[in-house]
């Protein structure tokens, strides 16, 4: 059976997207036409089993880096020890690591463009901790992870839970701003040396893919959040979750433009970073002794 022995973790909204289609050129790696299968942390997806991840995502997978790419899994708690148990304690890890509150604006920007979100960016900062009960509650998982802009930049509360099960020889950790950013070309040699393949290969790497944008049409995007009888007949003319998965993501594509919001000032980054984060990263750094200097 072939399944993933790369995962590439997150954090959501660091790189990721860049990252996978960077990797993808690489002659030794495969990776699924589709990016984000959601099989370990949805639990819709994860109660069909490993033989339907395998089927779905893997069926052709013949190359030496079998790879992954699911950003929410560094997020969810059930991930690692769901990872452990089915891909074995041998998979490798790479995991892109931006400013936290740059990440929590980015992902509260993606939400409202999709109308996930109501509220101003600091009013949804302090009333997450209630939304995010409230989700559990009714296991609203997609909300969840929608409005955790908080949460998915606890990063030392990720990695602990993670280093539970696997060795911190396992993973790479990457630093968005100065390392992917800026030293692009060596930070993506540095990784193929990690994955124990072909670091000569030349590959496309000034790659930008996933700008913060904004929809063309509201209207096409709000019908493609609605459900109804026609999504059966969809499946049913497409029975393959991959195929309809990469439709998707086609159509969402082309009815998007690029879209530069306007920046947080530095005073109220330091702010939040101080009330928010400061104490998780310094956790993060002392369990992997990699210094982060967001301070």
């Amino acid at each position: 059976m072939s399944l993933p022995n790369f995962i590439c973790l997150g954090a959501a909204k660091s790189g990721t997207t860049t990252l996978h289609d960077i990797l993808r050129q690489h002659p030794e790696i495969y990776v699924p036409a589709f990016k984000e299968p959601h099989f370990f942390d949805i639990p819709e997806n994860y109660k069909n089993g490993i033989d339907w991840y395998q089927k779905n995502y893997f069926k052709n997978a013949n190359k030496k880096v079998i790879a992954e790419f699911t950003p929410s899994y560094f997020f969810d708690k059930e991930v690692p020890e769901r990872i452990f148990n089915n891909l074995g304690s041998e998979v490798k890890f790479v995991v892109l690591l931006r400013h936290p509150v740059d990440r929590a604006y980015s992902h509260y920007l993606h939400s409202k463009r999709d109308e996930h979100e109501e509220l101003d960016f600091v009013e949804s900062l302090n009333q997450e901790e209630d939304r995010l009960s409230r989700y559990i509650e009714n296991k609203d998982y997609l909300s969840y992870l929608r409005n955790s802009y908080i949460s998915q930049g606890l990063y030392g509360d990720m990695v602990e839970r993670y280093l539970k099960y696997f060795k911190l020889e396992n993973f790479m950790f990457i630093h968005f701003e100065k390392e992917f950013l800026l030293k692009r070309d060596k930070t993506i040699h540095r990784v193929l040396n990690f994955l124990d393949i072909d670091s000569q290969i030349e590959l496309q790497t000034d790659l930008r893919s996933n700008p913060s944008s904004k929809e063309k049409s509201k209207t096409l995007k709000r019908i493609m959040k609605k459900k109804g009888w026609w999504r059966t007949i969809i499946k049913w003319l497409l029975p393959s979750v991959q195929f309809r998965q990469i439709i998707r993501n086609r159509v969402q594509r082309l009815n998007i433009k690029e879209y530069r919001a306007e920046k947080i000032s530095e005073e109220l980054k330091s702010k939040l970073f101080s009330s928010y984060f400061r104490d998780n990263i310094d956790k993060f750094e002392r369990l992997t002794d990699k210094k982060m200097n967001w301070k």
